[in-house]
C-alpha cells in the first residue's frame, strides 16, 4: 500500500466515524424542520464512504465487488435527499404531500440500486470491473451507460436542491446569508471534484469525493448546531410581512423602533413617524409590554377595556440575536383577538351552560327532598354564572306563588315564605299566563318590582307538570350583558329537569309518608303500650312527634269537667304556655266542645286563637275521643317557615286513636294503683305505701346525707271518741284529721295512715329542729280545730294529737329503728299526758330500747 493511499484510509475512516455521530444528532434532533431527512442523508453518504474504504483495503474481488455495490447505494441516494432536504428544510413542501413526493423522487435511486445488485445479468451499471494490478485500491471498471444516467440524475437533485436553498438564504437578513455562503461552496466543490474523478482526469487511483463529502458534513453540521441557523429561519421573511394583518414592530438593542408594518397603524394608531421613536413611549400597551420584556420569548394574551367594549390582543416579544449571541434587537407581534376571544367565550358560555345543565341534571336526579332539590338548583345557577339573584317560586292554594329557595350575590328584599299572586309581577305574570317572560331591562318593565332600585335583565320560566303549574324559575343579571336565546333555552331546559325531579320527589314523599304514618303509627302504639304511667305515656308521645316529625309546638291537654288542663307541652318559651283552658275558649276549647279537628294554616286569621308563642303561624288541634267521650286533645303549632299541611292532619288523626288508648289505659291504672297504695277513709297513702315510700326515702338520705325526720301521731282518746259517736262519727273524724294534716304539709312531705288512728309523716330535708317546727304547727292547728279549743295541757277526745319525733343518722340509723324511735316519742307523748309533742332524742335509754311499745293508751 502507497503512502497516499494510507493517508487517505486514515482520513477517510476519522471522517467516517465524525459523520456517523453528526447522523446521530441530527436524525434524533425531531424538534428541528429537516433533522430527519438530513440524518438520513448523512447516514447513507457515511455508507458510501464505508463501503468505499472497504473496497479499497479488501483484498478478495468479490468482497471488493459488493463493497463497490453497496457504495453505488449511497451516490444514488444522496441527490435526491439533499433535494428532499432542501425542500423540507425551507418549508417549500406543501402540507400533506411530503411523503408522496419523497417516494416519488427516491423511485429511480431505488431502480438503479436493483441494477447495480444484478449487474452480472445485463452489465449496464459497470461493463467490466476488474482487481487492481496492486491488490490494494478500489476496481479497475468501466461504467455503464446506466451508471451515467444515476450519475446525472443525482447531479441533477443536488442542483435542484442547492438552488432551493441559496435562493432561500442568500436573501435579506444578513444573519441567515452567512449559512448560505458555507454550504454553498462546499456543494460545488464536491460536485466538482465527482466529475474530475468520473472523467478520470485525477492522477490518483482513489475517489476524492466520499473524504470532500464527509468534510463538508462535517462543515455542514457546525453551521446547522453551531450557528442556529433554524432559530434564524423566521428573520428571512421581510417580504411577506407587509401583508400580514398581525402588527409587527421591530426594534433594535436601544429600544427604538426600526420597522414597522401598514397593520401597526389599526391596529396600534402607529405609523412611520413612530421609526426613531422609543417603544415605551409610542406603544399604546406599554404597561403590558415593560413588564414582559426581559422574557426570552413572550406570547400571551392579554385584555384592555374600553368604555364600549372589552378590547383582546396578542402579543409575541421575539428576541434578535446574532451568532455569537448578543442582543441585535426585537421584533414585537400584536394580534387583534377580539373577535376570536369573543367567540372563545360565547363557546366557553355555551360549553358552561351545557355543563350546568348536566350537572344539575346530575346532582338534583340524586335527591329525593323537595328542598334539597330547589335549593341546590338556585346555589348552582349562581356558583357557576355569576348571576345576581335565582329563585324558585312554587304554587300555594291556588293563587299564590311563593319563594321556596332564592340564592344570590344582592339582596332582593325576598326571603323564602314571601307570596305573591298570580298575575303580580314578572313571577305572578309567568304564573298566570304559563309563559317564557324575558325581560331586557328591568327598570323599563311593567311587572317587575322590587324593595330596592336596581338594573339588569332578568328571565322568569313557568315550570310546568303537563298542563299544570308547578311554580317558577327566576333568574335575574345586574351586569351589562342582557340574557340572549341560550340563557332562555338553558333556563328553560332547567326548569324542565326542576320539574322532573319535583314530580318524583313528590311521588317519593307522598308514598313514604304514608308508609312513616302506618310505621309511626304501630311505634307509638307499641311504645305507649310499654308504659302505664300518665306522665310517661307523655314525653313517649311528645318525643315522637318532636324528633320523627320535627314538630316545634306540642301540647296535650286533658279534659276534667269543663276545663282542659295541659299535660304535657314542648317548645314553648317558658311561663308563656297556658295551663287551663276552658272549653269556651281557643282552638283547643273548640275542639273539645265541638269534638271536630281544627286546621288553621294561618291562626292570625281565627280571633279565637289563644297566643302562647308569638311565632307560630299554623295550627293543628285534634280531639282525644273515647267513643264520644272527650279525653282530651292534642295541639301542634309551626312557625311560617314550615308550615302545616293538609298531611299533618292525616297523620295526627292517625296517631290520636294510639295515644287516646294509651292515656285512657293510663288512667285506669292510675286509679287501680291509687285504689291499692290509698287508705279509702282518709284518703292518705295506706301502710304499704307509706313504707315504700321511706325505704326510699331513708336510702336518699344515705346517699345524700341529708336530713330526714319522721313524724308518728295518734289522735288523743279515739276509742272513747269512737264509742261515745259511733263508727261512722269515728271515721268522720279520720277524715278532718287527714285535712288538717294535707293543709300543714310541704311540697315533697308524705303523710300516710299507719293503722287505726295513728298517722305517720315523712319530713324529707328536715333536721330535727324543723321538724319540731313543722310538729308544733300540726299540734296547734289539731287544738283549734275542737269544738272548744284545748288548753295546753288538757288533750280533747278524737281532737288532739300526741306527736313523736325521729330524725334519722341522729336517733336512728335504720330504717326499723327509725321507725321504732318515732313510735316509741309518740308512746311518751301519749304517756306524759297526751296533747304534746316528744323528741326521740329525750327518751330515757329503756323506753328507746323497748322492741315491743304498748300502743294500748288511748
Amino acid at each position: 500500500m502507497n503512502l497516499s493511499l494510507a493517508i487517505y484510509s486514515v482520513c477517510l475512516t476519522v471522517l467516517l466515524f465524525l459523520t456517523l455521530g453528526v447522523a446521530g444528532r441530527a436524525f434524533f434532533n425531531l424538534q428541528k424542520q429537516g433533522s430527519r431527512t438530513l440524518g438520513l442523508l448523512i447516514f447513507l453518504l457515511s455508507t458510501w464512504a464505508g463501503f468505499y474504504l472497504l473496497e479499497m483495503l479488501l483484498p478478495e474481488y468479490s468482497l471488493k465487488v459488493f463493497s463497490r455495490k453497496m457504495s453505488f447505494l449511497g451516490m444514488l441516494a444522496c441527490g435526491p435527499l439533499w433535494l428532499i432536504f432542501a425542500l423540507r428544510y425551507t418549508k417549500s413542501f406543501e402540507r400533506g404531500a411530503q411523503g408522496r413526493k419523497a417516494l416519488w423522487l427516491t423511485l429511480p435511486g431505488i431502480l438503479l440500486f436493483l441494477l447495480g445488485m444484478t449487474n452480472e445479468l445485463h452489465h449496464w451499471i459497470w461493463l467490466t470491473m476488474s482487481l487492481p494490478s496492486a491488490g490494494w485500491g478500489e476496481l479497475s471498471v468501466e461504467y455503464g451507460p446506466a451508471f451515467w444516467a444515476g450519475a446525472w440524475l443525482s447531479y441533477a437533485f443536488v442542483l435542484a436542491g442547492s438552488i432551493i436553498y441559496l435562493k432561500k438564504y442568500s436573501a435579506p437578513p444578513i444573519e441567515t446569508r452567512f449559512q448560505a455562503y458555507v454550504i454553498a461552496p462546499s456543494v460545488v466543490i464536491i460536485g466538482v471534484a465527482n466529475v474530475i474523478y468520473l472523467l478520470k482526469l485525477y492522477p490518483f487511483r482513489f475517489d476524492p469525493t466520499p473524504v470532500l463529502f464527509l468534510a463538508a458534513i462535517v462543515i455542514f453540521a457546525f453551521v446547522f448546531f453551531r450557528e442556529g441557523l433554524f432559530n434564524l429561519i423566521p428573520m428571512a421573511a421581510p417580504l411577506i410581512v407587509e401583508h400580514l394583518k398581525d402588527a409587527i414592530i421591530v426594534v433594535d438593542q436601544n429600544d427604538l423602533i426600526t420597522n414597522l408594518n401598514q397593520a401597526a397603524n389599526p391596529i396600534l394608531g402607529l405609523d412611520e413617524a413612530a421609526l426613531g421613536k422609543n417603544i415605551f413611549q409610542r406603544f399604546p400597551f406599554a404597561n403590558v409590554l415593560r413588564e414582559h420584556w426581559q422574557a426570552p420569548e413572550v406570547d400571551l394574551t392579554f385584555k384592555h377595556k374600553t368604555s364600549e367594549r372589552d378590547l383582546w390582543y396578542g402579543l409575541q416579544i421575539t428576541r434578535l440575536l446574532n451568532p455569537e449571541g448578543a442582543l441585535m434587537g426585537r421584533v414585537i407581534v400584536v394580534k387583534d383577538r377580539t373577535r376570536e376571544q369573543t367567540l372563545l367565550e360565547a363557546q366557553l358560555r355555551r360549553s358552561e351552560q351545557l355543563s350546568l345543565l348536566e350537572e344539575v341534571g346530575r346532582e338534583i336526579a340524586g335527591l329525593l327532598s323537595e328542598e334539597e332539590i330547589l335549593t341546590q338548583t338556585v346555589n348552582l345557577i349562581i356558583e357557576r354564572f355569576g348571576y345576581t339573584q335565582s329563585a324558585i317560586s312554587l304554587l300555594v292554594d291556588d293563587k299564590y306563588l311563593e319563594v321556596s329557595a332564592i340564592a344570590g350575590v344582592q339582596d332582593l328584599g325576598y326571603r323564602p315564605g314571601y307570596r305573591q299572586e298570580l298575575g303580580m309581577g314578572i313571577i305572578g305574570h309567568v304564573g298566570e299566563t304559563r309563559q317564557t317572560y324575558v325581560c331586557p331591562d328591568v327598570t323599563q318593565d311593567p311587572y317587575y318590582f322590587s324593595s330596592a332600585r336596581r338594573t339588569g335583565s332578568a328571565i322568569c320560566v313557568p315550570i310546568l307538570e303537563g298542563e299544570s303549574l308547578l311554580g317558577t324559575l327566576y333568574v335575574e343579571n345586574a351586569l351589562g350583558t342582557p340574557f340572549d336565546n341560550e340563557d332562555v333555552q338553558m333556563t328553560q331546559t332547567l326548569a324542565s329537569q326542576v320539574s322532573a325531579s319535583l314530580q318524583r320527589a313528590r311521588l317519593f314523599a307522598k308514598t313514604w309518608a304514608h308508609l312513616k304514618v302506618i310505621s309511626t303509627v304501630q311505634e307509638v302504639s307499641h311504645l305507649l303500650s310499654s308504659s302505664l304511667d300518665l306522665d310517661e305515656v307523655f314525653k313517649i308521645f311528645v318525643k315522637i312527634l318532636r324528633d320523627t316529625f320535627h314538630y316545634s309546638h306540642v301540647s296535650i291537654y286533658l279534659l276534667e269537667g269543663e276545663t282542659l288542663r295541659l299535660g304535657v307541652q314542648s317548645g314553648y318559651p317558658e311561663g308563656e304556655m297556658i295551663e287551663n283552658v276552658h272549653i269556651s275558649q281557643g282552638i283547643v276549647g273548640r275542639t273539645a266542645r265541638t269534638r271536630k279537628t281544627q286546621f288553621l294554616r294561618d291562626v292570625r286569621s281565627d280571633p279565637s286563637y289563644l297566643t302562647a308563642a308569638a311565632a307560630v303561624h299554623s295550627e293543628i288541634c285534634i280531639p282525644l275521643l273515647k267513643k264520644d267521650t272527650v279525653l282530651g286533645a292534642i295541639n301542634v303549632e309551626a312557625e311560617i317557615n314550615s308550615p302545616l299541611t293538609q298531611a299533618d292532619v292525616e297523620l295526627l288523626s292517625a296517631l290520636a286513636g294510639s295515644i287516646t288508648l294509651a292515656i285512657d289505659n293510663a288512667r285506669l291504672h292510675a286509679q287501680v294503683k291509687t285504689a291499692a297504695m290509698t287508705d279509702p277513709v282518709t284518703l292518705l297513702y295506706n301502710r304499704r305505701a307509706f313504707e315504700e315510700a321511706l325505704q326510699g326515702e331513708v336510702e336518699t338520705s344515705e346517699k345524700t346525707r341529708h336530713p330526714l325526720s319522721l313524724l308518728m301521731l295518734d289522735v288523743d282518746s279515739f276509742k272513747s271518741y269512737n264509742d261515745l259517736w259511733g263508727h261512722p262519727a269515728g271515721d268522720a273524724r279520720l277524715k278532718a284529721i287527714a285535712d288538717l294534716i294535707r293543709l300543714n304539709l310541704r311540697k315533697g312531705d308524705i303523710s300516710a295512715r299507719y293503722g287505726g288512728d295513728e298517722f305517720a309523716i315523712i319530713l324529707p330535708e328536715t333536721d330535727a329542729e324543723g321538724a319540731f317546727k313543722f310538729a308544733e304547727r300540726l299540734l296547734n292547728s289539731a287544738r283549734q280545730s275542737a269544738p272548744a279549743p284545748a288548753e295546753r295541757t288538757s288533750p280533747v277526745s278524737g281532737y288532739t294529737l300526741s306527736i313523736g319525733l325521729a330524725t334519722y343518722l341522729k336517733d336512728a340509723n335504720t330504717l326499723t329503728a327509725l321507725l321504732l324511735a318515732a313510735d316509741q316519742a309518740e308512746l311518751a307523748a301519749k304517756r306524759h299526758g297526751k296533747n304534746q309533742i316528744y323528741r326521740a332524742s329525750d327518751l330515757p335509754k329503756h323506753e328507746s330500747s323497748s322492741a315491743f311499745p304498748d300502743h294500748n293508751q288511748n
